[in-house]
């Protein structure tokens, strides 16, 4: 009998975030996952100001490091996946590769070269060209990726069943228009202009905007609940994914919300049979889309996200890498 296939996925833990739902998918599909974790680090003020000044990380650098090698003692490794990759630099990603003897493959649900911080710092663009592979989610993205690494894979985001599910909700939004996101500049613009239809958001970093009602996150069941009893919930891309879709396109419709978004070609190729999801080309289109009833629209297809799970992407993933 052959053995499973180990993989090591590597990044900061985070409860229905992307690392997540891979190394479930990974699990799924029979092979074997270990982790490699931020160790002593976490994301407070040292590991912020290290997202400005990557030297800064040179004490978690070093203790991964140690990490790497106790784990190289143990069984053979198949694929290092890091999600993300922030404060790794070229040597760490070297000491993988060397060390475990295994491609080491970076999948990143940010683009490394977006305007905030938190995407583009810690040294994430600089370390691109020593990966043996690079996965995004949007063709615009990659085309820049591929400027500095040897593979690329588009693999869009996708449905993960074991976070993102139908579930009963306590009434708390029902027949509300609902958006669940972290606050913008563009969005509480588009937010405030929305005002009339008295919207409940969740999430941080949201101004005070009158009519405007701004509750916590909410992530997981909550999420799902929230979701699932909305009359409408509004899906807002950030720039860089202004050409494509992001994890919620596919979380709304995976809760069994209805999705008001805007059109792009992503969209339109995954839900544009999805009589639950419309699509909006301006703001009148917008507003014309929460004045109207969901109830009034057939339902949705129980195949509509067949082929599209994390399981599907990652075995997408190692058929191209060659991994049997």
């Amino acid at each position: 009998m052959s053995r499973a296939l180990h993989v090591v996925v590597v990044g900061e833990p985070a409860y229905g975030g992307l690392r997540s739902a891979l190394i479930g998918a990974f699990e799924d599909i029979g092979c074997r996952v270990d982790t490699l974790d931020w160790g002593p680090w976490r994301f407070g003020l040292l590991s912020s100001a290290a997202f400005r000044v990557p030297s800064l990380g040179f004490g978690y650098r070093r203790q991964f490091r140690t990490y790497v090698d106790a784990m190289a003692e143990q069984r053979p490794v198949d694929l290092v996946l890091v999600v993300k990759g922030a404060l790794l630099d070229g040597g760490c990603i070297e000491h993988l590769q060397v060390r475990l003897d295994s491609p080491v493959v970076c999948w990143n649900p940010d683009s490394p070269f977006d305007v905030t911080v938190s995407n583009r710092g810690a040294g994430i663009p600089e370390a691109i060209g020593f990966y043996d592979a690079y996965v995004t989610w949007a063709e615009d993205v990659a085309d820049r990726i591929e400027r500095r690494c040897r593979k690329v894979f588009v693999l869009p985001f996708a449905w993960d069943p074991y976070s993102t599910e139908p579930v009963k909700g306590d009434g708390i939004a029902d027949g509300r228009i609902v958006f669940v996101g972290t606050g913008t500049r563009d969005r509480s613009t588009v937010l405030e202009s929305l005002a009339a239809f008295k919207p409940l958001v969740y999430g941080n970093r949201w101004p005070t905007i009158e009519g405007i009602e701004v509750r916590p996150p909410v992530r997981g069941r909550e999420m799902c609940k929230i979701i699932g009893e909305a009359k409408w919930n509004i899906n807002l891309l950030r720039p860089q994914n202004a050409l494509s879709h992001n994890m919620r396109s596919f979380e709304i419709v995976g809760a069994g919300g209805n999705q008001v978004a805007p059109y792009t070609l992503d969209h339109h190729r995954f839900f544009g049979d999805d009589p639950r999801t419309a699509q909006f080309r301006s703001l009148a289109e917008l507003k014309s889309v929460l004045k109207s009833d969901p109830s009034e629209r057939d339902i949705r297809s129980t195949q509509l996200l067949h082929g599209h799970t994390y399981r599907d992407r990652v075995v997408q993933l190692l058929d191209g890498l060659g991994i049997k």
